[in-house]
């Protein structure tokens, strides 16, 4: 999932990434500043998301309302300023929002790694909280690597091997991993059974790409290509001949893709392959983007997402009282007070 606003010279487009945006009113570029066999610019231009050097930004939630990701997308924005050479500002802004991620990550204990969600999931999967995302554990370690290698705070790389540890753990201890045909895959929500979002989990693996690169971590070089593998052997299982799919959970239909999901999966699948080539991924960036001049899979697609939204709402209230709703309403009190930094 994609939290905030996106980056266009067109008039303000809108402000949030929903189940049900179109690429026409929300996109992001692919990053203009990647050096592959280094760390530097992020892969998918965050940049929108930071308006101004300042964190945390005026009408930012407090931490304990909001996704992780909300918070590592908004200083992966403010680090995209800075590449674009205007100005410190901007890297002391995303300076400040690593620290408050620090102050927040667990240093020990279950969850050790991981920035910690002490609310239930709002819509779409059942998720009772605490619960720990692969995006935003991969995300916050591309964060950290690349401040570390601008700032040469150790602080920043241990927590950005820290961060890696929950991708190593099955959802049923905690973590995020999950297995898809037999292989590891990292969860962007830690559903039973798996739900295997497919942007969250290319973030995520991103995450142990700039680890093992940035900071010279055979492991997470090893784990990062073994998750390259899963995805291009499974990537046919997002491809519904039409068009790309949001996840592969088990909903009563297809979670076909909005447009700008569409859009940001090719974009991920060719910044994946430049970082480890593999041609199925190549070939399905080419594929869906063909998927995508078509008229005719355009308006199949659309309603397709049209019938999943009727049947899946986003409104949970609504959500839970359909039959076939895999969220019960059970969880609606839940308020996990987890200490900050876990301890």
């Amino acid at each position: 999932m994609v939290d905030d606003q996106a980056k266009d010279s067109s008039p303000r487009k809108r402000s949030q990434a929903s189940f049900f945006s179109t690429v026409a009113s929300f996109s992001l570029p692919a990053g203009a500043h990647v050096t592959p066999g280094a760390v530097r610019g992020y892969y998918i231009d965050m940049g929108i998301k930071a308006e101004t050097p300042e964190w945390p930004p005026p009408g930012m939630p407090p931490a304990e309302l909001r996704l992780r990701v909300a918070t590592i997308q908004w200083a992966l924005g403010a680090y995209e300023h800075y590449l674009a050479g205007e100005g410190e500002a901007w890297l002391a802004a995303a300076v400040s929002c690593a620290e408050e991620l620090l102050d927040e990550q667990q240093t020990s204990g279950a969850l050790v790694g991981g920035w910690v969600h002490a609310r239930p999931f709002p819509h779409t999967f059942p998720l009772r909280p605490p619960w720990l995302s692969a995006m935003s554990q991969g995300e916050g370690a591309s964060l950290l690597v690349r401040l570390y290698a601008e700032t040469g705070e150790e602080r920043y790389a241990e927590a950005a091997r820290r961060a890696l540890l929950p991708l190593r753990l099955g959802v049923s201890d905690g973590g995020v991993r999950a297995t898809l045909d037999g292989r590891s895959f990292p969860e962007e929500y830690p559903t039973s059974p798996p739900s295997f979002v497919l942007n969250g989990g290319m973030f995520a693996i991103w995450g142990l790409h700039d680890v093992g690169v940035g900071l010279a971590e055979p492991q997470a070089l090893a784990d990062f290509e073994q998750a390259v593998d899963t995805l291009a052997a499974n990537l046919h299982r997002w491809d519904l001949g039409y068009w790309s799919r949001y996840d592969l959970f088990p909903h009563p239909v297809p979670n076909v893709a909005s447009s700008f999901y569409h859009d940001l999966h090719i974009k991920q699948l060719r910044m994946t392959h430049l970082l480890a080539p593999r041609q199925e991924l190549a070939e399905g960036a080419e594929r869906w983007a063909a998927y995508t001049s078509s008229p005719f899979d355009r308006r199949r697609a659309f309603a397709g997402k049209a019938l999943f939204r009727l049947v899946v709402p986003r409104n949970r209230e609504l959500a839970r009282r359909l039959p076939w709703s895999a969220i019960d309403g059970s969880e609606e009190a839940q308020v996990v007070r987890t200490p900050r930094g876990a301890r």
